[in-house]
């Protein structure tokens, strides 16, 4: 009577991962997720960028249709006083929410006086995307964490040729641009918006990432060369 065959163990084929096996797997998957979230950031990062550019080119369009309805600047005597920009003989502004409704022909209660003095006809001049919760500010995609009422780091700043010699000093008075350690530059234009977004992440000799401070980013900045 013949014996039933049995199974050599020794000769079975063990498919299972190995320790070691498995953690190779999880390294290799863990480089990979860091290399897909670096991209990522980075795209965000310049669709934001590109998003803001676009805006201080609106503002800068808005403005130059102003002086071609009304033949002057706005009257920076009824801004705010806090909000309110100076470099050498040039004048202008930060633009807050109540300069917001100005600009979009919103009249209301509380404007009515900056109205009647800075856009009389309520021309609707550009609308803003984005508010600050805490200031009520309109601010660029890259907003601010801080939950201070009164920061301004990520507002939109406009300065006018005020003093007709054709240029104009940026950032001027500007606290926060000068608090980021960012040098005066010579713009020649009539009119110029800036605000400030975060620089683009670097690293040191030895690989260290550096401290990302603010930069400017200004309506006569080629945006290509950022």
């Amino acid at each position: 009577m013949k014996q039933p065959k049995t199974k050599n163990r020794k000769s079975e084929i063990s498919f299972g991962f190995t320790l070691m096996e498995m953690l190779i797997v999880i390294s290799i998957i863990s480089i990979l997720l860091s290399l897909l979230y670096g991209a990522l950031e980075r795209a965000q990062k310049f669709s934001r960028r590109a998003m803001t550019y676009t805006e201080l080119k609106n503002i800068q369009s808005a403005f130059k249709q102003y002086f071609s309805h009304y033949s002057v600047w706005p009257d920076t005597t009824h801004v705010t006083a806090s909000m309110r920009l100076t470099s050498d003989e040039d004048v202008g502004f930060i633009i807050d929410g109540s300069m917001a409704r100005i600009l979009q022909g919103v009249r209301d209660g509380s404007n009515a006086a900056q109205m009647d003095q800075i856009n009389p006809a309520c021309i609707p001049l550009l609308e803003f995307a984005r508010y600050s919760r805490e200031s009520r500010h309109p601010v660029n995609p890259f907003k601010s964490l801080n939950a201070i009422a009164a920061d301004t780091t990520r507002s939109y700043r406009v300065l006018f040729d005020t003093n007709g010699d054709g240029q104009i000093t940026i950032p001027g008075s500007d606290a926060d641009a000068v608090a980021a350690g960012i040098q005066q530059t010579n713009i020649i234009t009539s009119v110029a918006v800036w605000t400030m977004i975060p620089a683009t992440r670097t690293s040191s000799a030895e690989g260290a990432p550096l401290v990302v401070t603010d930069v400017i980013l200004g309506s006569w900045d080629s945006f290509t060369a950022r």
